[in-house]
């Protein structure tokens, strides 16, 4: 007997844990928090009232509204609306439903009429039916596509199939009210549907392509015994619909009749007004009018979860009349809420329990959380005390110390707290008499002011430590309010700074200091004593938060999350985070959870990677407080913040990666919006002319979750083959692209779906391979022609330079001819006529004839002399230009008519015989024509040469003359002709009254003169 009463007991107490467990487990699934986006009439959503939603195969959501249809991509909203009466091609702009085919088009019902959108085109067509009482407005509801690519549709009242190739109408049925509901993918055969009437609903059934029969529920009190309107639908099998309407939730088997009513939530009644089966889970969203969005578990057959509105989270549903619900295949939730538009949210995003709200507690920004004991958690408030929470932190038990800020909250020995107010003030609770009382401090030294205390740690059983301003302090609580802080003169007097912020316990015998932002300091711990060991590491940043994993000790800094590896002699400092680091947990598989200025991150330290998450995966908000963290019951994390608590379940926390192929939304050509491309969406091919090459891509990463954050990638091959890593949605410009073909490509990291596009360049007609051979060929001829021309007028110069010379000759040989015949001609003749005229005899005897034969023959000899020297100066060929220029400068001074002054100093370069001759005779030429009509007393001739030029500077002070009006003689066009001969430039400069300078100009390769010793 006591056996069997024992044996009951055990059952029924394993029975109670069973059911209290499964109550938790349950309770751990669904309290998960979604937070939802909003999109309304400031975002672009033409109407907040929306009626129908359709996502298509490219991932654009649909939204019908009650004024307009609209196409959203997670980020921008594109309205569709009937500008007038007389476009009859555009749906109306009271949309019912959307539905699309197998080539990506859509049929849009509304209102007014139905409608086609060819998605490749971006054009709406209107279905022209042959009815009378569908020329003009009429209600339409597409609902299936079967099999036998046949159209089923409500239209004015009644529920037909229509036949698109034979454009053919066939009715299937009048027992309906506009709403027709099916449980089956589209291109299949069509056995069943359900309707739903004014009340109630009909299952039509049928058979061949025609109805056999139509059963109504809940529209006669006679058969079903309630009466209701019916919402909407969601098929779990051919047994099992489950119904919302005005009696809520109701489950209905249609083969039995037997149906169950659930119409209440919290002991309230409720109105149904949408429902849909939560992806993976036996959960129903149930949307309500007033209640919010309810969750339904089937197995447990009761409501498990309600999300209401909000007005204090942002993040919160719109309102609480939900009239449409979607989830699609990457459990993506879209609700319309009647009047404010549309929320959606991942259903698989990972999502923090959220705790302790503004309307819960108008002040939770959480400084300290504390888990007392296996039945509550304190949590410090910046200024309202603490909260006293139940365990799973579900509900609010009490409040303690209302009106003081709380700045620290330390357990003690024998479960008393210590709590540290945020004006300096200390309060001990005593778990014995369950109070708290104030504690009065004092230092062992003198000090002004309030102490700064930066940390408190539990040394060891009987020992308390407290990092102050001071250095470090033993703490001790007298029974009598004290709280007494010893300065540890051991180890505050080795520390250059005594400024201490952190102290860390690494084992029982080895500590570590860190002074205020300067460095670690190890220390020893034995027999009671305390000892210096040596510097760890420099650290010229705050220290939040420390934990030791092995030997790693982990630093949780305002310079981000440190590691140091203690264990060794030498010790590295490595960053593992970038951010301002407030807080720093490990959880049971030995990772950190560490809270941030900047969010909250995972660290895995065996992979050593990290993760960041955000307020987009459910954070009360993204900066988190010092040392509010702590371990609760099963593992868990709870961590404060500005904005309450986030719950962390290490073994389910893993971040959220949907699936997204992102989409070229628009296309510009030369900026303009490109119109031959019909749909950009639709595009894979640009065929552009040559002057049509600056390219301008708009893209959505098509993200419903985060698509500013999405990262997508893009790349033009054939004009930057390298990758470029972009975020979110966006237009890239290709300016200026030359001819060719291109392939652009968009990525997104995370799935690797991709978009390609494929762009055709073609070049203007004289890039083309015809135009290049044509003017190749002419070119060709051309340069031959001019070739013919160029020797032709070659060989006429070289004759004109050969006419040119032998005139210069035959003027040479003339004036030779005039010297001789006018000087030595004339002194032979005189001598001829002064020996005739005279008496031979006499001029022998006298001696006179042969001095008078001597001066003449002198004479002519010099005449000879001279004009030789013209012909060939005998020096200029032995002895180069400047000894030659320098002979003829002394003969023709020797004369006494004019001065000649040479100046050779700055000349070293080596001139060809050619050169030398040339410019020798284009001396005596401008020394003639000065000596001859010039008038002037001096000529300077300087000769230099500087880098690759030779450079004679000829000058005289005579009278000058106009030389553009000059006529050309004999010696300027001698000059000439030299000068060219010797491809040489000279430039005349003179005027009247102004003298003549003349600068020849050699361009030559400069060699310069070897050295001579001496």
């Amino acid at each position: 007997m006591q056996n069997l009463l024992f044996l009951h007991i055990r059952s029924s107490l394993c029975l109670f844990l069973l059911l209290i467990f499964s109550k938790q487990s349950l309770l751990a699934q669904t309290n998960k928090t979604l937070l939802f986006k909003h999109l309304t009439q400031e975002n672009g959503l033409s109407d907040p009232t929306v009626r129908a939603l359709h996502l298509d195969k490219d991932g654009f959501l649909w939204i019908g509204t009650e004024n307009g249809l609209n196409r959203f991509d997670g980020t921008n909203c594109i309205a569709y609306k009937k500008q007038s009466a007389k476009n009859n091609t555009s749906p109306g702009n009271y949309i019912t439903k959307i539905i699309e085919d197998k080539d990506g088009s859509l049929i849009i019902g509304s209102q007014s009429n139905l409608v086609k959108y060819d998605k490749k085109t971006d054009a709406f067509s209107l279905y022209r039916f042959k009815l009378d009482k569908l020329k003009q407005n009429y209600y339409s509801f597409p609902f299936y596509i079967d099999n036998q690519d046949v159209l089923w549709v409500y239209l004015a009242g009644e529920v037909y199939k229509y036949h698109a190739k034979a454009d053919k109408l066939v009715k299937i049925t009048d027992y309906s009210n506009g709403f027709q509901f099916v449980n089956k993918p589209f291109y299949q055969e069509l056995k069943q549907f359900i309707s739903r009437g004014v009340k109630g609903i009909y299952i039509n059934k049928i058979q061949g392509g025609r109805e056999i029969s139509a059963t109504d529920f809940f529209m006669s009190a006679e058969k079903s015994h309630v009466v209701s309107h019916i919402e909407d639908v969601y098929s779990q099998s051919d047994s099992t619909l489950w119904l919302v309407g005005d009696k809520g939730l109701m489950e209905l088997n249609p083969k039995t009749k037997n149906f169950k009513i659930f119409e209440l939530f919290n002991d309230k009644k409720f109105t149904g007004t949408a429902v849909a089966k939560y992806p993976g889970k036996p959960w129903l969203l149930v949307g309500t009018n007033g209640s919010g969005l309810l969750l339904f578990d089937l197995s447990a057959r009761k409501f498990i979860r309600q999300f209401k509105h909000s007005a204090s989270d942002p993040n919160s549903i719109s309102a609480n009349y939900i009239r449409r619900i979607l989830i699609d295949k990457k459990n993506n939730l879209f609700l319309s809420v009647d009047k404010y538009g549309l929320d959606y949210t991942n259903l698989d995003q990972v999502i923090f329990p959220r705790y302790v709200s503004k309307e819960e507690s108008p002040d939770n920004d959480i400084t300290s959380i504390l888990n007392y004991s296996n039945l509550e958690v304190w949590c410090g408030t910046k200024s309202s005390g603490i909260k006293v929470y139940t365990a799973d932190l579900s509900r609010l038990a009490r409040t303690e110390l209302t009106g003081i800020g709380v700045n620290k909250l330390i357990k003690l020995k024998d479960q008393n707290v210590l709590l540290e107010s945020n004006n300096g003030e200390y309060y001990l609770f005593t778990a014995k008499n369950k109070n708290f009382k104030r504690l009065t401090v004092s230092f062992s030294n003198q000090f002004k002011g309030k102490a700064n205390v930066h940390q408190f740690i539990q040394f060891d059983k009987d020992t308390l430590l407290a990092a102050t301003e001071f250095g470090v302090a033993k703490v001790t609580i007298t029974e009598n309010g004290l709280i007494f802080f010893d300065l540890i003169s051991e180890v505050n007097r080795s520390l250059p700074w005594n400024n201490v912020q952190q102290v860390i316990k690494l084992t029982d015998e080895k500590f570590l200091v860190q002074t205020y932002y300067t460095a670690l300091y190890l220390y020893s711990f034995k027999n009671n004593k305390f000892s210096y060991v040596k510097e760890v590491g420099r650290v010229p940043f705050a220290t939040n938060s420390c934990l030791m994993l092995g030997n790693d000790l982990f630093l949780a800094t305002s310079s981000g999350l440190l590691r140091f590896n203690v264990g060794g002699s030498r010790t590295k400092e490595i960053t593992l985070i970038d951010a301002n680091c407030s807080s720093l947990v490990a959880d049971k598989n030995r990772n950190l959870w560490v809270g941030t200025n900047n969010g909250l991150y995972f660290y895995d330290t065996r992979t050593q990677k990290s993760i960041r998450y955000t307020v987009a995966d459910g954070l009360q908000s993204m900066v988190f407080n010092v040392g509010s963290v702590a371990t609760l019951q099963n593992n868990k994390i709870a961590i404060g913040g500005l904005n309450g608590i986030n719950v962390i379940n290490p073994d389910n926390a893993t971040q959220f990666k949907s699936g997204s192929c992102p989409q070229i939304v628009s296309l510009k050509v030369n900026d303009k919006a490109y119109k031959s491309a019909d749909n950009a969406l639709s595009t894979s091919l640009l065929n552009l002319s040559h002057n049509q090459n600056t390219i301008t891509i708009g893209f959505s990463s098509m993200d419903f979750v985060n698509p500013a954050q999405r990262e997508i990638t893009y790349k033009m091959t054939g004009y930057e083959n390298r990758a470029v890593t972009t975020k979110g949605n966006g237009e890239l410009r290709f300016p200026n692209m030359p001819s060719g073909n291109y392939t652009f490509e968009l990525t997104d990291v995370l799935s690797k779906n991709k978009t390609v596009i494929s762009i055709h360049i073609n070049a203007p007609f004289w890039q083309k391979w015809w135009f290049i051979t044509v003017a190749c060929i002419t070119m060709i001829l051309l340069g031959i022609i001019i070739l013919i021309l160029y020797l032709r007028w070659l060989k006429h110069m070289q004759a004109l330079q050969l006419r040119q010379m032998i005139s210069f000759q035959k003027d040479d040989r003339k004036r030779i001819a005039d010297d001789l015949h006018d000087d030595l001609g004339l002194k032979l003749s005189s001598l001829k006529h002064y020996l005739l005229a005279g008496d031979i005899n006499k001029m022998i005897s006298g001696g006179e004839l042969r001095s008078l034969s001597v001066q003449y023959i002198d004479q002519a000899l010099q005449v000879l002399r001279n004009t030789l020297i013209n012909l060939s100066p005998k020096t200029l060929d032995e002895n180069g230009l400047i000894p030659a220029l320098q002979d003829l400068a002394s003969t023709i001074n020797r004369l006494g008519i004019i001065k000649i002054h040479i100046d050779n100093v700055g000349f070293s370069a080596i001139l060809k015989n050619a050169q030398q001759y040339a410019i020798y005779r284009i001396c005596q030429e401008l020394i003639n024509n000065t000596v001859k009509h010039a008038e002037a007393k001096n000529i300077y001739i300087s000769i230099v040469n500087r880098d690759d030029k030779f450079i004679l500077l000829y000058e005289d002070d005579g009278k000058g003359f106009d030389y553009p009006a000059v006529k050309r003689g004999y010696g300027l066009s001698n000059i000439e002709a030299h000068i060219q001969a010797i491809k040489a430039n000279i430039d005349i400069d003179t005027q009247p009254g102004r003298g003549v300078a003349a600068t020849i100009t050699i361009y030559l390769k400069q060699k310069n003169k070897p050295k001579t010793d001496g």
